[in-house]
C-alpha cells in the first residue's frame, strides 16, 4: 500500500508550501479536491508544476460540473505539465450539489459517468480532424479539432458508494476512489466485489484496476485534539442520506440522525459528539505513530490510501499543522 495526502489547504499559496514539502519528503502522491471555493484541475496544474516526483491527482473532480470538453482539455494540460504523473479522479457528486451548485442535471448517475468518462477518453485520444459525439446524455460536434501537441491519454479513477456507481467505476475506470469515511470493511467486502462484477462485464480484468480510498486523518501530538477534529470530519460526512450504502443494515443509524440535526442547526459540537461514536471505524488519528499503526487495517485492501486532513469545524491553522504531520506518517511508510 503506498500513502498519499489530500492537500486541504483553502489558500493555494500554503498549499503549495504542503506540495513541496510532501515532494522533498517521497510522499507517494499529493491530490487535490473539488469544492465551491477550490478548483481541483487549476490547483493540481500547480502542484503539478512545483512537485518533481509525486503523482498528482483529483480526489475528486465532478464530471458534471465542466463541460467534456473544458474537462478532457483541462485533464490533458495537466498531465503535460506533470510529464505524466497526473491522474484524473472523477466522481458524480450528489444531486443536491449537481443541482444547487452547478446547475447540471443528474437523470442516471451510473449511465451518465460511463458515458461521460467514455467521451472524455476519446477527446483526449482524438488527435486532428473533426470529432462528433452522440450519447444518450453527451453530444458534441467539433468541425476542426486538433490535439496533436498534448498528451492522449490520462488514467482515470471514479468514485462511488452505491451499488451501480460502484459497480459502473468498475466498467469504466482505470480505478476506484474510495469515500473519505468507508470503512475497510466496506472497501473489503462490498465495493471489492462490486467493481469485480463490473469489470466482468465489460469483459475487463478487475486485477489491472487500481483500488484507492481517502481516509480521514488527523496527526498531533494532543491526541484529544486529533480524535476531535476527525470526529468531526466523520459526523459531518456521515449526514447525507446517499450514503447509506456506507452503513450497511442501518449502521449508526442514530449517530448519523444526531450529526444531520447537528449540522442543520449549526451545533459542530453535537457534530462531534456524534462522529465520536464512528471515528475509531471510519478514521486514523492520534500521534504520526498511532496514524500508522491504525493504518495497517487498510494495507490489504487498498493500493493507495489518500490521507484527508479533517477541515469542519477545523480552523486552516491546525489543517496546515496536521498536513506536515501526515507528510511525516507518509514519508515514514514510503
Amino acid at each position: 500500500m503506498e500513502i498519499g495526502l489530500v492537500v486541504m489547504d483553502e489558500n493555494p499559496a500554503d498549499a503549495l508550501r504542503v506540495v513541496r514539502a510532501a515532494d522533498r519528503a517521497g510522499v507517494h502522491s499529493l491530490w487535490s479536491i473539488d469544492y465551491y471555493n477550490r478548483s481541483s484541475l487549476t490547483r493540481a496544474a500547480a502542484f503539478a508544476a512545483v512537485s518533481v516526483n509525486a503523482i498528482v491527482g483529483t480526489s475528486v473532480t465532478p464530471l458534471f460540473a465542466r463541460s467534456a470538453l473544458a474537462l478532457a482539455s483541462a485533464a490533458a494540460d495537466v498531465q503535460a505539465i506533470a510529464d505524466g504523473r497526473f491522474v484524473l479522479g472523477v466522481g458524480s457528486s450528489t444531486r443536491r450539489m449537481n443541482q444547487d451548485w452547478y446547475g447540471a442535471a443528474l437523470q442516471r448517475p451510473a449511465p451518465q459517468v460511463r458515458e461521460r468518462v467514455e467521451l472524455i477518453r476519446r477527446l483526449l485520444a482524438h488527435r486532428s480532424g473533426p470529432f462528433r459525439f452522440d450519447g444518450e446524455f453527451d453530444r458534441i460536434s467539433l468541425g476542426h479539432y486538433d490535439r496533436t501537441a498534448l498528451p492522449d491519454s490520462v488514467p482515470i479513477l471514479a468514485a462511488g458508494v452505491g451499488e451501480h456507481m460502484v459497480r459502473a467505476a468498475g466498467e469504466c475506470a482505470d480505478g476506484f476512489v474510495g469515500h473519505t469515511i468507508a470503512s475497510a470493511e466496506y472497501l473489503r467486502d462490498t465495493a471489492r466485489p462490486l467493481l469485480a462484477k463490473g469489470a466482468a462485464r465489460a469483459g475487463r480484468d478487475v486485477t489491472g484496476l487500481r483500488m484507492t480510498t481517502q481516509i480521514v486523518a488527523a496527526a498531533g501530538p494532543d491526541v484529544r485534539a486529533a480524535r476531535r477534529d476527525a470526529a468531526a470530519q466523520v459526523g459531518f460526512y456521515a449526514t447525507p442520506k446517499g450514503y447509506d450504502a456506507l452503513f450497511p443494515d442501518g449502521r449508526f443509524g442514530a449517530e448519523r440522525a444526531a450529526a444531520r440535526a447537528a449540522v442543520a442547526s449549526g451545533d459542530v459540537a453535537g457534530v462531534v459528539a456524534a462522529g465520536g461514536a464512528m471515528v475509531e471505524e471510519r478514521a486514523v488519528f492520534g500521534t504520526p505513530e498511532d496514524v500508522a499503526e491504525q493504518l495497517r487495517r487498510y494495507a490489504d485492501v487498498v493500493d493507495w490510501a489518500l490521507l484527508y486532513p479533517p477541515h469542519f469545524g477545523v480552523d486552516q491553522e491546525r489543517v496546515h499543522a496536521n498536513e506536515l504531520a501526515l507528510i511525516e506518517v507518509a514519508s515514514a511508510w514510503a
